[in-house]
């Protein structure tokens, strides 16, 4: 039975079948918000009651064979269509449930369709197919919803049929077309708090399967040094995922996770792993008007003392914000070549060719000074 059609989830199946609709929160009862097109706006109450919101949470997670109690509040688990759901229950959401959905991405299967949005250039594109090819390790880094596991689904369908591809997430999210695909899912724990499968144990377990592509759905703390130990030792070619504000943050937060652990390692040898192991950081954003660009991509150029060495290869220049709040800039490119622009050139010498050409356009759009 598809899940659209249980009778729990009729007040709100026009919003989970709306393809404009990315995001849907549902705040207790009585407060209910979606995100259409970029932009988060309230719509009307779907329930009237909250025997009828408890219905629809029951439905939902009953689907996922998880539960919520007292002493566990929240779930996280996926749809059949791929969708991800949050749940936060009582004690802790004080006004009821609090119900996060978030839906699956339509209408982006290629680099040419992100193109065609406006949130990366025909030559920032290239260069990251490049980067694929060349099996560079790639770090995508940004806030929620601003676009990086798209972003690296869609860079995914560039890796070649012939690898072993292993695709680690807390929930399964990414999906990819090629024969050789392994992908693993977290387990929280049970009732009794026994039980969890954390992204640390999978990814140690993934390096017994022969993997020639990594794919880590999100780093989010002691699996941090396992990743950098990976890509550093062999593994290249891999993709991860980060919630960072810039490059330079991203690069921070990785060594804070390493210093989490508890490892005796000093700060120069964690900058040093970071540097060894991550060639490129492309990061994202959702501007104010809802889109979402890429708005830098940056080489790891080394360690030096007491700091990870940036460049810079692409970026996104904001000139100002519109009456109606669109946001509008251009994409420039820094002539300096990346450090391992002699492998992207061995690898894929049509892609990279002419990358070195300005680059620079304007996002269409009313500007006035922010």
């Amino acid at each position: 039975m598809n899940y659209l059609d249980f009778p729990a989830l009729r007040p709100v199946r026009h919003l989970l079948v709306d393809p404009e609709i990315s995001e849907i929160m549902i705040n207790g009862a009585m407060r209910l918000f979606v995100e259409r097109r970029g932009r988060m706006e309230e719509v009307p109450p779907a329930f009237k009651t909250s025997d009828q919101l408890d219905a629809a949470v029951e439905a939902l997670i009953g689907m996922s064979g998880r539960a919520v109690t007292v002493l566990s509040p929240f779930v996280d688990f996926r749809l059949s269509d791929g969708s991800r759901v949050n749940v936060a229950a009582k004690p802790v959401a004080i006004d009821g449930p609090i119900v996060t959905i978030r839906r699956q991405t339509s209408g982006v299967d290629r680099l040419e369709d992100l193109v065609a949005r406006g949130a990366l250039t025909e030559n920032m594109a290239k260069f990251l197919r490049a980067c694929v090819a060349a099996r560079l390790n790639i770090l995508f880094s940004g806030g929620t919803g601003s676009g990086k596991t798209t972003l690296l689904g869609v860079l995914g369908h560039h890796i070649p049929a012939t690898e072993r591809i292993v695709v680690i997430e807390d929930t399964c999210e990414l999906s990819f077309s090629q024969p050789n695909v392994v992908r693993l899912e977290c387990r929280p724990p049970n009732i009794e708090g026994a039980g969890a499968i954390k992204l640390a144990d999978l990814l140690k377990n993934s390096l017994r399967m022969r993997p020639t592509r990594l794919i880590l759905g999100e780093v989010r703390g002691e699996e941090a040094f396992d990743l950098l130990a990976a890509m550093s030792s062999g593994h290249d070619g891999g993709f991860a995922v980060l919630h960072a504000s810039s490059p330079m943050d991203a690069v921070s937060r990785l060594a804070m996770m390493v210093l989490g652990r508890g490892l005796p390692f000093p700060l120069s040898a964690i900058h040093s792993q970071i540097a060894s192991a991550i060639d490129v950081i492309v990061q994202l954003a959702q501007l104010p008007d809802g889109t979402r660009r890429v708005t830098h991509v940056t080489s790891v150029e080394g360690a030096r003392e007491s700091e990870v060495v940036l460049q810079d290869i692409y970026t996104f220049e904001q000139h100002g914000v519109a009456a109606d709040g669109g946001a509008g800039g251009r994409f420039l490119q820094n002539p300096a070549l990346p450090r391992f622009m002699p492998k992207l050139r061995r690898f894929s010498p049509d892609l990279v060719a002419g990358l070195l050409d300005s680059d620079d356009r304007t996002v269409p759009a009313p500007l006035r000074d922010a």
